[in-house]
């Protein structure tokens, strides 16, 4: 019988978290992050994130998203730069969601406004309109993201 790849672990991984068993889960993303699947990074660091079958860490889940985000794991660059923002450093924020959003996810060009709108609409209008924009026409933003762009925008006297 053939030894598990790491991508059997990650699927497996999702699996058991589909299922509810969150301590096999984590368990399996950390076999398969071991072996090299960039996505697992993320999940273990989503998971000491928000205490799901682990008690809640941040430090280390910013750790496991560093290690995502250096891999090109594009949903570690975003999680990464979250961290960052929610703790007030938005140097750090802004470069991760600039590699996000430079991978596709254009829920970064949405936080990258608001990063921009933050320090002062009038500072950045066209950062500010520049981003929100993008995220709006993205194909890989989130309703959610693309509504609060619009509504930005509005804001802002755009449409």
């Amino acid at each position: 019988m053939q030894e598990p790849t790491r991508d059997d672990w990650f699927f497996a991984a999702n699996d058991a978290w589909d299922a509810g068993a969150l301590k096999k889960a984590l368990s399996l993303f950390l076999k398969a992050a071991a072996a090299g699947e960039t996505h697992a990074l993320n999940s273990v660091g989503y998971f000491l994130d928000h205490g799901i079958g682990v008690k809640q860490d941040s430090t280390a889940a910013r750790d496991w998203y560093r290690k995502a985000a250096r891999a090109g794991d594009v949903a570690g660059c975003a999680n990464l730069a979250i961290c960052y923002r929610d703790e007030g450093n938005f140097r750090w924020a802004r470069f991760w969601f600039e590699r996000a959003y430079a991978h596709g996810d254009g829920d970064a060009a949405l936080e990258l406004g608001r990063l921009f709108l933050w320090e002062g609409p009038n500072q950045n209008h066209r950062k500010v309109v520049d981003y929100l924009t993008k995220a709006m026409a993205s194909s890989y933003v989130s309703a959610d993201g693309k509504k609060e762009a619009g509504r930005l925008l509005k804001s802002l006297g755009r449409k």
